[in-house]
């Protein structure tokens, strides 16, 4: 596949913090590289929970939304969409790349009964990023979206033991397709791929709710791909048993990753874990991070 160069990932949003940023329950990257063409490019992955905390954070950071080139939602959970709206109209109307299933409305069925909605905020829809100017295009399959940027599309799900979300008995992920009531499995689950020039591929995921392992394994078949350089954002794995977490990091081995920096989901004790099974690729993330594909941090770890 074409080959990117200068890959830089700045956290526009997270759970935890630097001085003068604001933290969420919630995710956004800013993705700066050089393209397989040679041009400059900038893309929006995630929008977050809280859109005056990623404003402030991305004000702080002085990141010009006027040079996003488009806006990629890994999927239709609320803390992952609440300001597309915004930084599609700060970016003059762009492209917003999703999976068919990230706008259905969707619900968390709770052990007595009662449902709450989970799904993409109101007055963050698809209708109104449309107004904005936004042009929303969905897909299932993998989609170029820059020249040597991909999405992974719909992730194929084969390992026996990942599963889409934690849940409690009796408690019942809902999501609403063709009119119809059927339970969740997170199918709108997507992440980016491309492959660093001088380093490899690197993969960049929301949630990863179809599993990180399932999602690199899923990169390495669709990139006809050997190893992964490195993968940054959400896991899921907070909540985990410790039984899921041991499978998880022995699967995560097998690709040979030299930098990891999970965030997010990821949830304390199990980025804990991976820090002690990888010391030396880990990079602990926080709203404000800056991540140099071959340049190591300041501090990888404080």
């Amino acid at each position: 596949m074409r080959l990117i160069k200068d890959l830089k990932i700045t956290t526009l949003a997270e759970n935890s913090v630097r001085p003068r940023m604001l933290g969420q329950w919630g995710l956004s990257f800013l993705l700066d590289f050089v393209d397989a063409s040679g041009d400059d490019r900038k893309i929006i992955f995630d929008t977050g929970i809280n859109k005056q905390a990623l404003l402030h954070n991305i004000k702080q950071l002085k990141v010009d939304l006027r040079k996003t080139d488009c806006v990629v939602l890994s999927h239709g959970h609320s803390d992952h969409t609440a300001a597309t709206v915004e930084v599609v109209k700060a970016a003059g109307g762009v492209k917003v790349h999703a999976h068919p299933h990230t706008f259905l409305p969707r619900f968390l069925e709770e052990k007595t009964g009662k449902r709450r909605r989970i799904g993409v905020p109101k007055r963050e829809r698809l209708e109104e990023i449309e107004k904005v100017g936004g042009k929303v295009l969905l897909t299932r399959a993998p989609k170029e979206i820059a020249p040597g940027v991909w999405t992974t599309g719909q992730i194929e799900r084969v390992t026996h033991f990942e599963q889409a979300l934690p849940l409690s008995k009796k408690e019942r992920l809902i999501i609403i397709v063709d009119g119809n009531e059927i339970n969740d499995q997170i199918l709108d689950d997507q992440a980016l791929w491309m492959n660093v020039d001088g380093f490899g591929p690197f993969v960049i995921t929301g949630c990863a709710h179809a599993g990180p392992v399932n999602t690199l394994l899923h990169v390495q078949r669709i990139g006809n791909l050997k190893q992964i350089h490195g993968l940054a954002g959400g896991t899921h794995l907070v909540g985990r048993s410790d039984e899921y977490l041991t499978q998880t990091i022995k699967e995560l081995e097998q690709f040979e990753l030299k930098l990891i920096s999970p965030c997010h989901c990821t949830g304390f004790k199990a980025t804990t874990t991976i820090w002690q099974a990888f010391p030396d690729a880990f990079i602990l993330n926080y709203s404000g991070r800056v991540i140099e594909v071959g340049k190591e941090p300041d501090k990888r770890v404080f």
